[in-house]
């Protein structure tokens, strides 16, 4: 697929990581934020992510824009719409840039809440609309879901799928557009059990971090899932489901666990309290130590 000229529209932490990676693997790259202090933010992040990346933003084929009207939209390929999760606003963007596309220009959005049908409702061609989710830190990150609705492009999706790859994305197409896509929607039913161990004292939140993460977490660097039962048995995996599946939790709203947390405004580090308690240095060396496991634990995939 010959796309050159990538715009992603917001500015945000994700919008800024993506444009430093598409920008480093070759890609033109304009992005479209807010005017004011907005660029300076931007400028700290994308230094923050190009040096994650051994590359000099200096030499990136990046441009930052403070509205949509300033894109040279004649030589746009792909349009990845990346503003605050409010449905009202992103189906405000999808109207804008289908006013002011090219008809072949493919428009994706980067939500992570609202399916990509609900997004473009009433748009058209529905063909050339898709989720394009990637997963934060978005500059480190391989994975990518390409989500679909039942008008979607089929053709055009599998286009989408080798340009990533080109760049060093994994890809992965979604072929249902349901709440929470693919990996969010394994990941939320893990988290549901999570709460639900934690809500019954059955471990401390210490406990189940080193239960995943030196347990089936690690082992998910060599297999996924399905391949690990598949190379342990099915029909092992079969009785186990009989035995423990009636004592997962099945709830359908956030248990109290987590929702009183919320209520009292433990957010976790960006209130500096949530299930541990935190500070401005010890956040630092949390993040700085998880960035420098992230791209240890990629670079044995991606050697692999």
């Amino acid at each position: 697929m010959n796309i050159k000229h990538i715009v992603i529209i917001g500015a945000g932490t994700m919008g800024t990581d993506l444009s430093v990676k598409l920008a480093a693997s070759g890609a033109r790259v304009t992005i479209v934020g807010r005017s004011g202090g907005r660029a300076d933010t931007f400028d700290t992040r994308a230094l923050s992510a190009a040096r994650d990346l051994d590359v000099a933003l200096d030499q990136l084929k990046l441009q930052l824009l403070s509205d949509l009207t300033s894109v040279d939209w004649s030589s746009v390929d792909l349009i990845i719409e990346n503003v605050n999760e409010d449905l009202v606003l992103k189906q405000r963007v999808f109207e804008q840039v289908v006013a002011m596309a090219n008809a072949d220009t493919i428009i994706t959005s980067n939500s992570s809440t609202f399916g990509i049908s609900l997004i473009s409702s009433g748009l058209s061609p529905q063909s050339r609309f898709f989720g394009l989710h990637f997963f934060m830190p978005a500059h480190l990150v391989p994975l990518v879901e390409i989500v679909t609705s039942d008008k979607s492009d089929l053709q055009i999706a599998e286009k989408i799928k080798l340009y990533l790859t080109s760049l060093g994305f994994v890809p992965v197409i979604v072929r249902k557009d349901v709440p929470g896509f693919l990996a969010n929607r394994i990941q939320a039913a893990m988290m549901r059990e999570v709460w639900n161990i934690l809500e019954r004292g059955i471990a401390t939140p210490e406990d189940v971090d080193k239960a995943v993460k030196y347990g089936f977490g690690c082992r998910f660097l060599a297999a996924g899932p399905v391949m690990q039962k598949e190379m342990s048995g099915l029909d092992i995996t079969y009785s186990a489901s009989k035995n423990v599946f009636p004592d997962l939790s099945n709830e359908d709203e956030p248990p109290s666990i987590l929702s009183d947390k919320v209520k009292r405004g433990e957010t976790g580090m960006k209130a500096e309290v949530g299930f541990w308690t935190w500070d401005q240095e010890s956040i630092r060396k949390a993040r700085d130590l998880y960035v420098i496991k992230l791209k240890a634990a990629i670079k044995v995939l991606t050697d692999s």
